[in-house]
């Protein structure tokens, strides 16, 4: 293997939305071009990353290419498949040796698919959860199961962002274990490495943000959608209010989704409009988080998010639905607190405990948390080094 071999890589998406797996594939996109290599996108023409791919050359922005899945759609995916091949076709005459590295369950079927029929040699996914899970019926899980199970015959590497994806593809899927390896998803480190506190005098966060003196704040980043299960934090955060009669108590939400008017109809009937945000998308994310001094998690399943690492690099307590990836970076106890899925009322529970104990909540955000795997760099340099050893073999 050649260590400053050159390496050709097109990434496949479906969505360009703010999340872990859109996150990841423009940094790598990123790094893999600021290192002197190539790099190109293939992706659904919705979503709010948009105008940052711009300024990337070589992106393909297809109409058809939908998150949804279902009956009606059938014929539509096809068509996406056979647009696909097509531009796997023309790239590869001018770059032999592409590779092909699909995100996210739907994009990762058809991508590798497409990139199987265009003879593309090397096709590589990312799990960021795999897409069968507990929460789904027998049917659906067998469908999402079956489907991976086959496309995992024609994908030459998986690449796992947590230990517990890749346990799980070896218990269910042939020959995972040979062909997947762990590079964690990085976040934005420079932007979210700082202490968690209060800027009193940074102008731009005081007139920007416009955050009330004395608030103790419980902060999530999610899309309203239903895997990310916001109605337990938000009967969670009512308890709490509740319970301890608080009136400095304040929740944020940063993210936006199909769900909206729903949680907007909740906040309404149960009286906490002045309790809680709904922020929409936010372009300073860790701007936000300064101001936090909690924050949570209620998703039903996920791989590894990545808001998780960027509220510890903020030197954030997280209580959490302990799920997934997210025990191999919070520890129950020490940087936060872990609860059984489902049980809001135990998440309430934790959450009240670090609105109570100043002494705990200053313990658990000065934990010593190790976290190099996630920095942008050293992520860019593993896939780097993957690259071209899948394009050695």
């Amino acid at each position: 293997m050649k260590k400053n071999k050159k390496v050709h890589v097109l990434y496949i998406l479906t969505k360009l939305e703010l999340g872990g797996a859109q996150k990841v594939c423009l940094s790598l996109m990123e790094g893999i071009k600021e290192s002197g290599n190539f790099g190109a996108l293939i992706s659904g023409n919705e979503g709010v990353l948009i105008p940052q791919v711009k300024k990337f050359d070589s992106v393909y922005l297809l109409r058809n290419f939908k998150r949804e899945v279902g009956i009606k759609t059938v014929f539509n995916e096809f068509k996406t498949l056979f647009q696909i091949i097509l531009y796997l076709k023309k790239l590869k005459k001018n770059y032999p040796d592409l590779i092909v590295h699909t995100h996210s369950t739907k994009a990762g079927i058809i991508g590798r698919w497409a990139a199987f029929f265009a003879r593309i040699k090397t096709r590589v996914h990312t799990v960021h959860g795999f897409g069968f899970h507990d929460h789904q019926n027998k049917i659906a899980w067998m469908i999402c199961y079956l489907l991976e199970l086959f496309t995992s015959f024609v994908t030459t590497h998986y690449i796992c962002v947590s230990v517990y994806d890749q346990n799980t593809g070896k218990k269910l899927l042939p020959k995972f274990g040979k062909k997947s390896s762990i590079i964690r998803a990085a976040v934005e480190w420079d932007k979210f490495y700082i202490p968690a506190t209060r800027l009193k005098d940074d102008f731009k966060c005081k007139e920007v943000f416009k955050v009330p003196e004395k608030k103790f704040i419980i902060g999530t980043v999610s899309c309203l959608k239903p895997q990310k299960n916001i109605f337990d934090l938000l009967k969670a955060f009512k308890q709490v209010c509740d319970k301890t009669k608080k009136q400095n108590l304040l929740l944020q939400v940063i993210g936006d989704g199909i769900l909206r008017d729903k949680i907007e109809k909740w906040i309404l009937q149960n009286g906490m409009k002045d309790k809680i945000d709904l922020l929409g998308w936010q372009d300073e994310v860790s701007m936000w988080m300064r101001n936090w001094n909690v924050f949570v998690m209620s998703s039903l399943w996920e791989g590894l998010p990545c808001a998780v690492v960027e509220a510890r690099l903020s030197k954030l307590p997280v209580v959490s639905y302990k799920i997934a990836g997210i025990p191999e970076v919070i520890y129950d106890s020490k940087n936060g607190f872990l609860v059984d899925a489902g049980d809001w009322e135990t998440l309430a529970g934790k959450i009240q405990k670090l609105v109570l104990d100043e002494v705990l909540l200053k313990k658990m955000k000065n934990y010593s948390d190790d976290l190099n795997d996630f920095k942008d760099r050293v992520m860019v340099e593993k896939h780097l080094n993957l690259y071209r050893q899948l394009s050695s073999v």
